[in-house]
């Protein structure tokens, strides 16, 4: 619903019955802010606003997700392919049939392994930034009896 600055000041004083009933309604004072007696009751109504420190995304996840690239799966698939093929068509005598697959999941295991740790550590800049952050914030109350 939108509301004028007006309309709200009207639907104050009509329907809530004023600043003091909504006050009291509220359990708070203009003075004293909010009861500490009524704190475990509002955290119970209405929850903590407690936020969780965010967690670091586990290695094996990130090495998981940088496999989730399609180019990376054209390439695992051909490595698949290419061993297969490599071992039905195998002559004795001739080089290894699993030297291109195996180069090829080589090149896989690298690049996932360069993604996976890039973004650790970007993640872990990030991290780093954000509980500085978190820990600069000041927060003043100041309180007065005028209001």
């Amino acid at each position: 619903m939108q509301r004028k600055y007006v309309e709200d000041l009207d639907y104050i004083q009509g329907k809530l019955q004023g600043v003091a009933a909504l006050m009291e309604a509220l359990d708070t004072s203009l003075d004293n802010g909010i009861s500490t007696d009524s704190l475990a009751s509002r955290d119970q109504c209405f929850d903590s606003n407690f936020k969780e420190p965010p967690t670091r995304t586990p290695f094996y996840r990130l090495i998981l997700d940088s496999l989730d690239d399609v180019m990376l799966k054209i390439l695992m698939i051909c490595a698949v392919v290419s061993m297969s093929v490599d071992y039905y068509m195998h002559k004795k005598g001739g080089p290894p049939w699993y030297v291109e697959g195996v180069a090829i999941w080589s090149a896989v295991a690298v690049v996932s392994l360069v993604t996976a740790v890039s973004d650790y550590q970007k993640e872990g800049e990030f991290l780093k930034k954000q509980m500085i952050e978190e820990n600069a914030k000041i927060v003043t109350v100041i309180r007065d009896g005028n209001v």
